[in-house]
């Protein structure tokens, strides 16, 4: 990273839950006879680290466990408290009580191939417990191609952005079927970058928003007192037309970027360097990305954010874990390599390292952010997930309609004060574990998609519940279950409606289930269904064929009456609550009695509208079946069938 002027301020770590004492192994798991087994929670595959330990290490077997809570954001932190916590343990911040449950790494000597700055800040009573993986860009991706072609002038400040998105509107350049010209997924933890990163240029980069920043810390300052208008600039795009307010609600599906981008529907997004990768590599016309631009005429900033942290799980420093631990320590130094480094960039999309005297190639750093980036322009935020992830949503309230900017921006002081105010109510005891791991409630039968299911169906009292795998995102442990835990295990908003319809009907709606197995990057969509009230059957997907479905019978495996009404409950978004496009709904379109984006369903009717979420129902059923252990086993509701059987 460029030493000149480079401003690395990292951002108040808010603590993590409690923590209490990890799970030991007994012995250390073993694979194809001497290889050390080494888990690693993560949101996508790292096929080049992984063949550069096992080729450097022919005794290591890295074993990379796809995951959307692939921080240590809640769901990670929780399967540490409660034993199931991976080798490698990845934080998105190196501070909080997690560091209690990882091993002290102080004495190794790869802490040294580290720039002495980043690892200062990382540590703890004097002692480290991560090492910092590449970070990765951040700024304006726009449509190099359109602008050019349209006489588009490349913007230097932020009243040019918005000139220039105001022309695209107006021309209908760059825009999608809405008519919008620029995108952010909408996902919390982007919304929060993209709020922090609007203000750099004017704030977070000047003495001001230096003195601020430690003076929050002490906590002697709040959002409320200097950042009131840090929600202008979105606020502004979306009442003028620019950007859409739908993706910022806690019940609609993120922007699909990718696609918008490459084909040419979009003029303007806020990503990062990976994604601009990405879409170049999905598309014919030409991309960049620009700085964040200053409303002020100070100089424009590039935006940069560690990717995450690594740590290795304490508990592998107990009896039993010996091998795992030598295992993780040398994987540790092969990645504080130039070639470990290089390795994760390659999977990963980032774009520079925290190594000491560590040089990008030249294809990484895009033209349009390259002067910021050699003139030290370059604002290195290092902000906690659980603070991303709530002040993101607090945002989303404001961009979506819901609040104003001082009472969320009250509720983000009070949360800097206080952390999380989650209720500990209990509420019943799970019999064994419930895990959610590799996708897998998108992709089969699994024991705590059944319990939401049957507790759907029970507290509607329809004929069949429908849950998509994509609204379930944490596991259930044994033990106590309190209330907060269903917040990681069912966090959607969206509420539960009741449907009458036939047995075709029923049919298309398992088959759209089944369309999303497989997708670009290897991670399955959430429109997979799991069912009560039902039993189906499919071949899974291969190659180039789609998953297809074979058979649906009633539990008992009688066949679907063919001139029946039944009743089924899904979710009003299936329903069509947020319509069909930019990925809602999941194509569920044969169920659809809301949107207009397409034709109303034929052979449906709405029989029910009720206020409950998935959340609500879990918690109901729970309680009411409180006077035993809660169980749920694989019952052979959804089979999976290879062609050749």
């Amino acid at each position: 990273m460029n030493r000149k002027k480079l401003l690395c301020l990292l951002m108040a770590a808010l603590c993590l839950g409690g923590c209490s004492s990890q799970k030991t192994e007994t012995a250390d798991e073993t694979a194809d006879g001497d290889k050390t087994i080494v888990t690693m929670l993560y949101t996508s595959d790292l096929p080049n680290l992984e063949a550069l330990v096992e080729t450097t290490y022919p005794d290591i077997d890295l074993q990379i466990e796809r995951n959307a809570a692939g921080t240590i954001d809640g769901e990670t932190e929780r399967r540490l408290r409660n034993g199931h916590g991976s080798d490698i343990v990845v934080s998105t911040l190196a501070t909080g009580n997690v560091v209690n449950y990882l091993a002290d790494l102080g004495a190794d000597e790869y802490i040294s191939s580290y720039q002495s700055g980043i690892m200062h800040k990382t540590a703890r009573d004097g002692k480290n417990f991560f090492i910092p993986l590449p970070a990765q860009y951040y700024g304006y991706i726009y449509n190099v191609t359109l602008a050019r072609e349209n006489g588009l002038s490349v913007p230097a400040t932020q009243d040019e952005l918005l000139n220039m998105l105001e022309r695209a509107k107006a021309e209908r350049i760059g825009t999608d079927q809405n008519g919008f010209v620029f995108t952010v997924n909408g996902t919390p933890a982007t919304t929060a970058a993209f709020v922090i990163a609007a203000e750099i240029p004017d704030f977070f980069g000047l003495p001001d928003g230096i003195r601020w920043l430690d003076d929050m810390k002490s906590g002697e300052a709040s959002f409320s007192d200097s950042l009131e208008t840090c929600l202008d600039l979105p606020l502004e795009m979306i009442e003028k037309g620019y950007l859409d307010s739908l993706p910022f609600t806690a019940v609609s599906n993120s922007v699909p970027v990718l696609e918008k981008m490459s084909g040419g529907e979009m003029l303007v997004a806020f990503d990062s360097v990976t994604m601009l990768d990405r879409i170049r590599r999905d598309s014919d016309y030409e991309f960049d990305m620009l700085p964040m631009l200053s409303d002020e005429s100070n100089p424009a900033w590039t935006v940069s954010m560690p990717t995450a942290f690594l740590g290795i799980n304490k508990a592998l420093t107990g009896d039993g874990g010996e091998a795992r631990l030598d295992a993780c320590r040398r994987i540790f130094s092969l990645l504080s390599t130039p070639e470990g480094q290089d390795a994760f960039m390659q999977d990963n999309g980032a774009a520079d390292s925290y190594l000491v005297d560590y040089t990008p190639g030249p294809d990484i750093v895009p033209d349009g952010i390259r002067d910021c980036i050699e003139e030290g322009y370059n604002y290195n935020v290092s902000i906690s997930n659980d603070f991303m992830r709530y002040f993101g949503t607090r945002c989303n309230t404001v961009l979506c309609g819901q609040a104003d900017t001082a009472s969320a921006l009250a509720e983000v002081d009070e949360y800097m004060q206080d952390g999380d105010t989650q209720s500990a109510t209990l509420i019943g005891t799970i019999d064994h574990d419930m895990i959610v791991e590799n996708y897998n409630v998108r992709l089969e039968e699994t024991e705590i998609a059944n319990l939401i299911a049957d507790a759907v169906r029970e507290v509607t009292g329809a004929d069949i519940a429908a849950v998509n795998g994509g609204s379930i995102r944490g596991s259930l442990y044994k033990g106590d279950v309190y209330s907060y835990d269903l917040d990681y295990v069912c966090p959607y908003e969206n509420h539960i409606v009741v449907l009458e319809v036939n047995a075709d009907v029923i049919r298309s709606m398992l088959s759209n289930g089944l369309s999303a197995m497989t997708r670009d990057g290897g991670i399955p969509g959430g429109r997979f269904l799991n069912v009560s009230g039902l039993k189906y059957s499919f071949v899974p997907p291969a190659d180039d064929s789609p998953a297809q479905l074979l058979d649906v019978t009633l539990p008992d495996g009688s066949p679907l009456e063919e001139d029946a009404a039944y009743t089924i409950a899904v979710t009003n978004y299936m329903a069509g609550s947020s319509g069909y496009t930019d990925n809602n709904g999941d194509g569920f379109t044969m169920l659809n009695v809301y949107s207009d984006d397409v034709p109303k369903a034929e052979n449906v009717k709405l029989v029910q509208e009720t206020e409950y979420t998935f959340h609500n129902v879990l918690e109901e059923y729970i309680v009411s079946h409180n006077d035993g252990e809660i169980a749920s086993q694989i019952e052979g509701r959804i089979t999976a069938v290879k062609e050749n059987e």
